[in-house]
């Protein structure tokens, strides 16, 4: 793998100076929320350094590099490209950055839309993107207050404002979304069951 600096100074090459800062903030949370939450704390770094490695491209180089590398492009990818963003950026992570390790490269791919069953490291970093300090949107401050008791309490709140989002701005929702929140909420649930 490249070291830490090698890849800033790529990611700068890559990316607007505004998502280079966003990258920052969320490598900095990720360390926060890696060291609350008991994370490797380098893996959790590196993941919400590069987590939007493939973010400023093009729709037609973005598309390009689905076909190259055989992901499965739904109809909602098709007319909103930018949800493909995570699971293109785990493959230039690997290529581009040399990162190898399953767990970073999987918080990259599940960054944007989540899934059922994350794993520690990627609730992390999905939750760092939403909670990272240049945010000022309405409704952070109920995310980071979210992510201070716990992993899937943050993230059904995260969800939830992003659905809010999407509905205002009356674009299509990509049902995996829906079911990270239901998995998170299930997780939430079994918990507070196991307590009674």
């Amino acid at each position: 793998m490249m070291n830490i600096d090698d890849i800033k100074s790529r990611l700068q090459m890559m990316l607007s100076q505004k998502r280079f800062s966003h990258s920052t903030h969320v490598m900095e949370a990720s360390r926060i929320l890696a060291e609350k939450y008991g994370e490797d704390i380098g893996k959790a770094e590196l993941a919400g350094l590069i987590h939007d490695c493939a973010k400023d491209m093009d729709k037609s180089s973005t598309f390009a590099l689905c076909k190259k590398y055989d992901i499965i492009v739904d109809s909602i990818m098709k007319k909103q490209p930018e949800i493909l963003h995570g699971m293109v950026g785990a493959f230039l992570a690997r290529d581009l950055f040399e990162v190898d390790d399953k767990s970073v490269l999987a918080a990259v791919t599940n960054h944007t839309m989540g899934c059922e069953n994350m794993n520690k490291l990627s609730s992390i970093v999905f939750i760092a993107d939403y909670i990272e300090a240049g945010r000022s949107y309405e409704g952070v401050e109920k995310i980071r207050k979210a992510a201070e008791s716990s992993l899937e309490e943050a993230i059904v709140a995260g969800v939830d404002s992003t659905i809010e989002d999407i509905l205002k701005k009356g674009k299509l929702l990509h049902p995996q979304i829906v079911l990270t929140r239901n998995w998170a909420l299930e997780q939430l649930k079994g918990r507070t069951v196991g307590l009674l």
